[in-house]
């Protein structure tokens, strides 16, 4: 949809072919290690406590862990050997221009072999391409059509990290009253070491003013020199072109024409930003700038997300902050669903409101009520207690509005059936 990955396609299949054959044989092992181990405890009197039984059980929840963990990495693997497909398709049809280009200037005569040559890629272009009309992100942001590169981030700062564990995407734009640094300084300091080498934390600056962006970017190295050494620190920002004209925007939910602009850009910036974190990592996690977090947030979220894997709990969110788009957990390979749904609706209601529509289009059964609904939500949209964070900013990114919203879970820990109610409200 927009960046794609530089290395050769046979490798990334290697590569998961690899994963793929080692998630097999832990399977096999872990799997044979389980039958005997039951078959052992089978053979014991049941008045008779084994001091290996603890152990045992030890081994299988850690191998269970990892194993959930290697699913990860194979799905991440999987969506980018699928994006890759796309840069395949195109390689083929620049290359059989560019192929009859040259053949056009050197006006020479076409030989049997470079017609073949040519025939066979065309043909590989027509087995390739789709025979019903393509739907993407150029559909609903048509004005990009033209202009892919618009779609190309302008990387102000990055160490090109990759395949880490969790991506923290941190939109940020111009305010009266800036929370930028106390939460990049937040985030980094309740991170240990081996939290910091197993995280990507990503600050897409959603502006178009290059000085601003500029001045931002070395704030933020200057502010966090240690962070952004280290490849913990990506820094990006859209090309100017990447947004449409705001003010053709359709008028809706009622709202001031500002509003509806705010809130659509804004959209569009959570698009953009998780277009960018998406490759990078197997779980993404949408924050924004004015937030606090508690320690070790990063090794609470990944534990509890591959525990719920290993345990076979299927979920599309992990919600570790009830306030708005804040301290929300998706694995990397969702977010494509997630990413199209807010392009087709981004001006008709804000990102947390789709997220919640979403949810209950992929959950919700019509013929039922609105408690069967919850249920089936709450299945999927699952909240994690005590919150990890909570929103400090009083002062909104949208000019008079003022935010004095908290999270009252931060700070102590009370029922998931009093959590799931104060959501459904």
């Amino acid at each position: 949809m927009g960046w794609t990955l530089q290395q050769p396609r046979s490798r990334h299949l290697l590569l998961l072919f690899m994963t793929f054959a080692l998630c097999v044989t832990v399977v096999f092992i872990s799997k044979s290690g389980t039958e005997i181990s039951t078959s052992m405890m089978t053979q014991k009197s049941p008045q008779v406590n084994s001091p290996n039984d603890s152990r045992d059980l030890y081994e299988h929840s850690t191998v269970a862990y990892k194993m959930a963990e290697m699913e990860m990495r194979v799905d991440q693997l999987t969506r980018l050997y699928e994006l890759k497909d796309n840069d395949v398709q195109d390689l083929i049809k620049r290359f059989s221009s560019v192929l009859k280009s040259i053949v056009k200037s050197l006006n020479v005569s076409v030989t049997d072999e470079i017609e073949s040559l040519i025939a066979t890629y065309n043909k590989s272009i027509e087995t390739i391409r789709s025979p019903m009309a393509n739907f993407d992100v150029f559909t609903f942001l048509p004005h990009l059509r033209s202009h892919k590169n618009y779609l190309r981030p302008l990387i102000l700062h990055s160490g090109n990290r990759n395949a880490v564990s969790i991506v923290f995407g941190v939109p940020t734009v111009r305010r009266q009253q800036t929370y930028l640094i106390q939460t990049l300084i937040n985030l980094v300091s309740n991170m240990n070491q081996t939290e910091q080498k197993d995280s990507l934390i990503v600050v897409m600056i959603g502006e178009t003013d290059q000085e601003y962006i500029k001045q931002v970017t070395e704030e933020i190295k200057s502010r966090l020199p240690e962070a952004a050494n280290s490849g913990l620190l990506d820094i990006i920002a859209p090309s100017p072109e990447y947004y449409p004209d705001f003010s053709k925007l359709r008028l809706t939910l009622g709202d001031s024409e500002d509003r509806v602009r705010w809130r659509s850009k804004q959209n569009l910036d959570f698009v953009f930003l998780m277009m960018y974190c998406q490759p990078k990592g197997s779980f993404y996690v949408q924050l924004e700038d004015d937030v606090v977090a508690k320690p070790q947030f990063h090794s609470i979220m990944k534990k509890t997300a591959l525990q719920k894997i290993a345990n076979g709990q299927q979920w599309f969110i992990l919600d570790f902050c009830r306030l708005g788009f804040i301290g929300k957990m998706m694995r990397c390979s969702d977010l494509p669903w997630l990413i199209q749904f807010i392009v087709m609706f981004y001006n008709d209601k804000p990102g947390d409101w789709l997220l919640d529509g979403m949810i209950g289009t992929k959950a919700c059964n019509l013929e039922k009520d609105d408690r069967d609904c919850r249920k089936r939500k709450n299945e999927i949209w699952v909240m994690y207690s005590p919150s990890l964070f909570q929103h400090i900013g009083t002062r909104s990114s949208l000019n008079g509005k003022i935010q004095l919203l908290k999270d009252s879970l931060f700070k102590k820990k009370i029922n998931v059936k009093r959590i799931n109610k104060i959501r459904s409200k």
